[in-house]
């Protein structure tokens, strides 16, 4: 017996894409953020803002992803 779980399988193809975005946009301040910090002499590492950052979008995601009405 096979079984295989996707857990983008059961989204509509505007929710995959709107999933995307958002990730494309995360990443995109992520860079920022680490380029950010450095260059303007901001006394916290980067990591500060992009670990909680992508621990969220994570977690968020994972509660879509799995958890359908």
């Amino acid at each position: 017996m096979k079984l295989s779980f996707h857990p983008l399988a059961g989204l509509t193809r505007f929710e995959r894409w709107f999933l995307g975005v958002a990730w494309l946009v995360i990443a995109v301040k992520c860079v920022v953020v680490a380029w950010a910090i450095p260059r303007y002499s901001v006394p916290i590492a980067p990591w500060v803002i992009i670990g909680p950052t992508l621990f969220f979008a994570g977690f968020a995601t994972w509660l879509w992803t799995t958890h359908h009405e």
